[in-house]
């Protein structure tokens, strides 16, 4: 197959969230068999043109920081012209919040695969007031958007009442063979990892946790991210005492991550809202078990046997959760495990597996 993909963050990016890297993950198994190209937006001291594990990587767009112009707006507007006059048997279109659908359905007479990694509409209608979600279903039905990849049964429902007659296909994000780590050990403090954002993951409920109870109790939290309320964070454990216990990280990735994971105790995830759950799916394969709310998405992946799931935003649900799991490394050890062994269908070996026949079914349907 000649696939284009189309995502306007890219893995080089050094603000990128996680929506790249499982475009990364999944195509360059696929480009073992298959002719891939990913276009992606621009950032700055990016080049143009690089291949990368035989994906052919282009940047569209261009960027004018002095004008306030995000570089996602002309990617956007380059790209209905590059596929117009690009060859290829299959469109995959990443669902790109606030704007959503980049409406390629209209350049190209070849089948299009909306792939949904995050939507919050609910978020984006209250940041902006305006109906993103009409605006959402009326695109959707107007502009032949037939095939969907979605990560979670919660997130398919609300793509199928967007598009009632859609295919749409269960496939979650993944984690790399470099995750599942072996350790021993009870662990020696609680980590948080993620973004440092309040409103939706929730940083402010694991704040009022240790100045009520955690924080008493004399328990570590390390705290691994980058985001714009580190500032807020910082004030909060000053002005609460709390800095001989609580460390901020900055962002982790590879080696440090997986240190950090193998000596936690446990994942603390306190978020608002989730649409998969990354890290706690990165927490099980360390064999560290989770403590969550239980909301949409994120209670599929994180279930009791290797969780703890908490009444959405109960804050001191979550402090007692969190002291009682601390207070009890042998009930880590053995829930840790148990989240290890349900990590491992989710290896992105057989994530690509999955997209891939979805991909080649998309076609047959389409040439019948």
């Amino acid at each position: 197959m000649k696939i284009i993909h189309t995502d306007t963050d890219d893995l080089g990016n050094p603000l990128r969230g996680g929506q790249p890297v499982r475009t990364y993950e999944v195509n360059s198994r696929l480009a073992r068999h298959h002719d891939v190209t990913v276009y992606t937006s621009v950032y700055p001291d990016c080049r143009r043109s690089i291949v990368h594990s035989g994906i052919a990587y282009q940047r569209l767009g261009f960027y004018l920081p002095p004008l306030g112009l995000s570089p996602h707006l002309s990617f956007l507007a380059s790209l209905g012209p590059q596929i117009k006059k690009t060859p290829h048997d299959l469109i995959i279109e990443e669902f790109t919040p606030p704007v959503g659908f980049c409406l390629l359905p209209l350049w190209t007479t070849k089948p299009v695969i909306s792939i949904v990694q995050w939507y919050s509409f609910d978020f984006w209608e209250r940041r902006y007031h305006l109906p993103f979600f009409r605006w959402m279903k009326k695109i959707a039905s107007c502009h032949r958007y037939r095939y969907f990849i979605v990560l979670t049964e919660a997130m398919g429902k609300i793509f199928q009442s967007l598009i009632p007659d859609a295919v749409i296909r269960i496939i979650p994000d993944g984690v790399d063979d470099s995750a599942f780590l072996e350790s021993t050990a009870a662990g020696d403090f609680v980590l948080y990892l993620g973004r440092l954002d309040r409103a939706e993951k929730g940083l402010d409920f694991l704040l009022n946790c240790w100045v009520k109870m955690c924080g008493p109790a004399g328990i570590p939290l390390v705290i691994a991210g980058v985001g714009p309320d580190r500032n807020w964070l910082e004030t909060g454990i000053a002005a609460a005492g709390l800095g001989r216990l609580i460390t901020l990280a900055g962002r982790v990735e590879g080696a440090r991550k997986n240190e950090l994971l193998q000596s936690c105790r446990f994942l603390a995830m306190p978020s608002r809202i989730e649409t998969f759950g990354i890290a706690a799916l990165e927490a099980m394969a360390a064999a560290k078990p989770v403590v969550a709310f239980d909301i949409d998405h994120l209670k599929e992946l994180v279930r009791p046997d290797w969780g703890v799931l908490i009444p959405a935003y109960d804050e001191d649900a979550l402090g007692k959760a969190i002291c009682r799991l601390w207070s009890d490394p042998d009930l880590c050890r053995a829930a840790g495990a148990r989240g290890k062994t349900a990590a491992r269908k989710y290896r992105w070996d057989n994530i690509a597996q999955q997209q891939e026949e979805f991909y080649q079914e998309v076609i047959k349907r389409e040439t019948r």
